[in-house]
């Protein structure tokens, strides 16, 4: 939320605590969770948030609520299939929605970057619903050592808050690329080489970071 001119403070989000619950189910079938050959994970989750907000009071109106209701519900699933001696198919699919009467932005999920939609920023888009694809055809050189080509797609929605003179906001992106994963001391290294829908080879992105999981 940003103020007129005549307000000398600049705020992008309310001084706010809030309490939350939840409660998640998973089923884990794979058999090595860095490098799985067969198997799947299943990640499931509800939260509810109850907020409240207690200022700046300048910036509270009287069509903002100070106690909110925030609920997330999350999906996750990972599939692994073993196609050939040492070549691995790897299929994620993953969903995020946020259901609130008013939120800010940092409240709203992201999407972008080497977790989720690469060959984009990290965090590069917001939304009160997103949810993305990620596709990896690999070749074991070790039991957690592999080279992957990848294609992943993604989808945000940040629907309009009038209050905060935000209109409605979604896209569908694509991105696509190669990496590898190596096995090092200090845990799986993923290395990987992404390009955006429409970029040209010298517009694309490095991504890398420690695996955890899939």
């Amino acid at each position: 939320m940003i103020p007129s001119q005549a307000d000398s403070l600049v705020f992008t989000v309310f001084n706010s605590g809030s309490v939350s619950t939840g409660f998640n189910v998973k089923v884990d079938t794979r058999d090595d969770p860095y490098s799985p050959t067969r198997g799947l994970l299943f990640i499931t989750s509800y939260s509810f948030s109850r907020k409240k907000i207690y200022g700046p009071q300048q910036f509270i109106t009287s069509g903002i609520s100070t106690n909110e209701n925030l609920q997330r519900f999350t999906l996750d699933l990972d599939l692994f299939y073993k196609l050939f001696n040492r070549q691995i198919a790897a299929l994620g699919v993953h969903g995020r929605e946020l259901q609130a009467s008013f939120y800010e932005a940092s409240d709203l999920f992201r999407l972008g970057g080497a977790n989720s939609l690469r060959g984009y920023l990290e965090d590069q888009f917001l939304g009160n619903r997103v949810a993305w694809t990620n596709f990896e055809y690999r070749l074991l050189l070790t039991n957690r050592t592999f080279g992957f080509l990848f294609f992943d797609t993604g989808y945000y929605l940040r629907s309009a808050e009038p209050l905060s003179n935000i209109e409605t906001t979604e896209g569908f992106k694509l991105g696509y690329g190669l990496g590898f994963n190596v096995e090092t001391s200090l845990g799986v290294l993923k290395v990987s080489f992404a390009l955006a829908q429409g970029d040209t080879f010298a517009n694309g992105k490095i991504h890398f970071g420690i695996v955890d999981e899939f």
